[in-house]
């Protein structure tokens, strides 16, 4: 990863983005592409701040996230308001250093979720690593034909 062109998220804006915008970046920038969903965010640059960075012009879209509608699930004997992180994609050849967290901290200030669950693929290089850094715990694999998902649930109080 050392040798992609970085960013970071701090010198970047989230905002909500209309299905198209995600639509066109995904199918671009993500293995599986686009997907149904209920909320779409968009990671925008402000500014560049050093050598380190890629420069790129401020207003330019450098990563996607998209969030299922709330699933009303029963959890410990409470129903709990559950969301799937469904897809994370940044621009092809670009890490966006604290991408996935930014997206993530704006979708749970924003909707306030219960917990927020995702996937990640048996064959996905860090093996699913970068959701255990931003606290999520891992339920395990979910087998079937054709393919292995590790899943990650992340639960939250107010």
């Amino acid at each position: 990863m050392d040798s992609l062109a970085s960013v970071f998220a701090r010198n970047c804006t989230v905002r909500r983005i209309d299905k198209n915008l995600a639509r066109s970046f995904l199918e671009a920038n993500h293995r599986f592409g686009d997907a149904s969903c209920r909320y779409r965010y968009g990671l925008f640059i402000d500014r560049t701040t050093g050598k380190s960075e890629l420069s790129l012009p401020a207003g330019t879209l450098v990563a996607v996230s998209e969030f299922s509608s709330a699933r009303k699930i029963l959890s410990d004997g409470c129903i709990v308001r559950s969301y799937e992180w469904i897809r994370y994609a940044s621009l092809s050849g670009l890490r966006v250093v604290g991408g996935m967290s930014k997206m993530l901290s704006t979708f749970v200030e924003q909707v306030h979720p219960d917990d927020v669950m995702s996937y990640a693929p048996s064959d996905c290089p860090d093996g699913g690593d970068a959701y255990s850094v931003l606290g999520f715990e891992s339920e395990g694999d979910v087998v079937r034909p054709g393919f292995v998902n590790r899943k990650f649930r992340k639960r939250f109080v107010y």
